[in-house]
């Protein structure tokens, strides 16, 4: 690692302290091993082609849609999450429910987005929106616009009318929702409430692995031109880094594979320190 490389990782080591937590009743050397791990992860994550860099150029790609989040719940027909968006026409109370779909729950950034969402029932939010294989829109992240509802109408950011919605998201399924009755001077109408929030469905388990078939795909990622015996020390230290949910099912594959896109040649100090520490 080069020294503007070494000084750029300043930061990374200051959050894997905090992350890691005090050294407490662990060995120091346990601690640090664990801080450096956690610093290298951050690193290689926010490094040209790791995976948080990846997910904020393709997110940066993606068509923002606002508007006030009426619904957010399973499909469970098409095992995704379904979200639907109420957008004002521009012309005076009146407005569309547009509805958008998310990738399959099998995917943690799915899963992420509903959870999101349901926390987010009857706000203004925003979704970042991009298209899949077939050309319908996808929603890939979802966060809090800090815009509410005023004087009981609909509100929209500048451009996100439904006219604008239809045109950048066109065939997506939409509804006209009926302009309120006025009400009568004497007896004004009081505001609806909310829908209640909906539990969080389990994610299908179709789309889930375990460790042990999960770890096949990680293997045939691991560059195939290394010895077989490194390439092993590789995937026993990638091992490490698994997370698994209560089903015993692995949650960070997509991490764990571009980590081993990342990995370090066998001839480097730190290739020599995997082998060492993870011995074949």
């Amino acid at each position: 690692m080069s020294n503007a490389s070494a000084v750029g990782m300043t930061p990374w080591v200051s959050l894997a302290v905090q992350a890691v937590g005090p050294t407490g009743d662990r060995p120091y050397d346990a601690w640090l091993a664990e801080v450096e791990r956690t610093a290298v992860d951050l690193w290689l994550m926010s490094a040209p082609g790791g995976s948080t860099a990846l997910q904020a150029e393709a997110l940066s790609s993606c068509l923002p849609v606002a508007g006030v989040l009426t619904q957010a719940h399973v499909d469970g027909g098409q095992g995704r999450a379904r979200l639907v968006l109420r957008v004002p026409d521009g012309e005076g109370d009146d407005s569309r429910e547009h509805t958008f779909l998310t990738e399959g729950l099998a995917h943690r950034r799915a899963r992420d987005v509903l959870e999101r969402a349901q926390s987010l029932i009857g706000k203004g939010v925003r979704l970042l929106l991009t298209a899949g294989g077939s050309g319908e829109q996808r929603v890939l992240h979802i966060s809090d616009s800090g815009e509410r509802e005023r004087n009981g109408g609909p509100w929209s950011e500048q451009g996100a009318t439904t006219a604008s919605v239809q045109q950048a998201t066109a065939p997506v399924q939409e509804h006209q929702r009926p302009a309120a009755p006025t009400p009568a001077p004497v007896a004004p109408v009081a505001p609806a409430s909310p829908p209640a929030p909906v539990e969080t469905p389990t994610p299908p388990t179709a789309g889930g692995v375990t460790w042990e078939e999960g770890s096949v795909s990680v293997w045939r990622n691991i560059d195939r031109s290394w010895p077989k015996e490194y390439r092993t020390s590789c995937l026993l230290s990638l091992r490490e880094r698994v997370r698994v949910d209560d089903r015993g099912l692995v949650i960070n594959l997509d991490q764990l594979i571009d980590l081993a896109h990342q990995l370090p040649d066998p001839d480097t100090p730190r290739g020599k320190d995997i082998a060492a520490r993870h011995p074949a």
